[in-house]
């Protein structure tokens, strides 16, 4: 894949990983320019509000969402500018690594959830627990000991998840397609209630986290 395929747009989302770092550490930045061959122009990360100091020649592997695609890169820190607001010019990508993640494809998982109905005639309880057992980027099967809804309904999924060794607790807008029960399958003496949700995320970082989340799911399951 060449480099003059990334087609970026400015305001998108990238995570910077410093390479050989075991701890997995991400920082998201904001693509505010580039030059093809050149440089790649971003903002400045920040921790707990204050700007990280970035060493000229800091090596980093660069990620970011590009349509339907996962798109991987290494890169280092040409030059960190101050002035007039903090940002840096990282080394242009040469060599582009991707993953495309087809809409419709999911993956077994067993992941705790919380999750919240906006419908105010349905108010049993605020926040209700359950499980994700497979999931994509567009939805998930979420099962449940009691009905989370009604189908049309609006729900809000709450799920902290890991990410390349980083936690991100992610606030899914979602919507209740369908619902069934399974009397022949138990969860604690109760009745399971399978849910098919589809997921409306608007947040760019959400769906960045999102779509590094299943990807990873793919992997782990594709190697197991």
């Amino acid at each position: 894949m060449e480099s003059t395929e990334l087609k970026l747009q400015v305001g998108e989302i990238l995570q910077l990983q410093p390479r050989n770092d075991e701890a997995g550490r991400r920082m998201q930045v904001r693509v505010i320019g580039y030059l093809p061959g050149q440089s790649l122009i971003v903002t400045t990360p920040r921790s707990k509000g204050n700007v990280v100091i970035m060493r000229e020649g800091q090596p980093f592997v660069g990620r970011m969402l590009v349509g339907n695609r996962i798109v991987g890169f290494a890169t280092r820190v040409l030059r960190s500018c101050a002035r007039p607001y903090p940002y840096l010019h990282l080394a242009y990508p040469e060599k582009l690594e991707q993953i495309v993640v087809r809409q419709a494809q999911r993956v077994q998982v067993r992941q705790f959830v919380s999750v919240g109905n906006e419908n105010p005639a349905f108010t049993p309880q605020e926040h209700h627990r359950a499980h994700a057992v497979d999931i994509s980027t567009s939805g998930a099967l979420v099962v449940a000991n009691e009905a989370l809804g009604e189908v049309g309904d609006r729900l809000l999924l709450t799920c902290a998840v890991k990410i390349g060794g980083t936690k991100k607790l992610l606030r899914i807008p979602s919507w209740l397609r369908n619902v069934h029960a399974d009397n022949a399958d138990k969860l604690a003496g109760e009745d399971r209630y399978y849910h098919g949700i589809e997921f409306d995320v608007q947040d760019e970082q959400d769906v960045l986290a999102l779509h590094g989340f299943v990807y990873e799911q793919i992997v782990k399951a594709s190697t197991e």
